[in-house]
């Protein structure tokens, strides 16, 4: 399943900054010159581009890179951060996005991951969230696989993800994909 947004983009495809999938996403994350924006997840070399657009762009990275970070690799012009986004090692109202692509089911404690997003949003900042539908035979499928492995991932439903954002005032709109993905887009209030 590939990403709708612009972090599945292969180097070697023939994508310009005009295309339609980029333009697709920069027109999703609607950013203006000087904006600080957090980067989160499977994220490809999308901080490169937005950094060439005028945004400074931070990104979070919570692997190991003790010999290789391929955020940075990627994202030569952008901050690396290590951190998780469970204790997010940033100021209050710091960020005026915050943009997480393909790990929110992979965070272990969702709801302390979302008082951290809120902390670190400036007031009328956006969290933008691209992740797989749990409405999808093929990820329930994988959630049954990591419940059955002992991970803790935990896999949400589209309306869950409203609901939990809206707990800490953040109101947002969700689009479905096919029901193979969803978009979140919500804005603190």
């Amino acid at each position: 399943m590939k990403s709708i947004l612009y972090h599945s983009y292969d180097p070697h495809d023939d994508l310009t900054d005009t295309s339609d999938d980029i333009t697709c996403f920069l027109d999703t994350v609607k950013y203006k010159i000087g904006n600080n924006i957090l980067l989160v997840g499977n994220i490809g070399n999308l901080g490169n581009r937005l950094r060439m657009l005028g945004v400074s762009v931070t990104i979070l990275e919570d692997t190991c890179y003790e010999d290789i970070c391929y955020s940075l690799i990627k994202n030569i012009n952008c901050n690396v951060v290590k951190g998780s986004l469970e204790y997010l090692p940033f100021e209050n109202e710091y960020f005026d996005k915050v943009i997480i692509l393909d790990y929110f089911n992979h965070t272990t404690h969702c709801e302390r991951v979302i008082k951290e997003i809120n902390r670190v949003l400036k007031i009328n900042g956006e969290v933008i969230l691209e992740d797989l539908n749990l409405k999808n035979i093929k990820v329930k499928l994988k959630n049954l696989k990591h419940k059955i492995c002992g991970e803790s991932i935990n896999y949400h439903y589209p309306n869950e993800v409203i609901h939990l954002f809206s707990k800490v005032n953040i109101d947002g709109t969700l689009k479905e994909i096919e029901n193979e993905r969803y978009i979140y887009i919500g804005k603190r209030k």
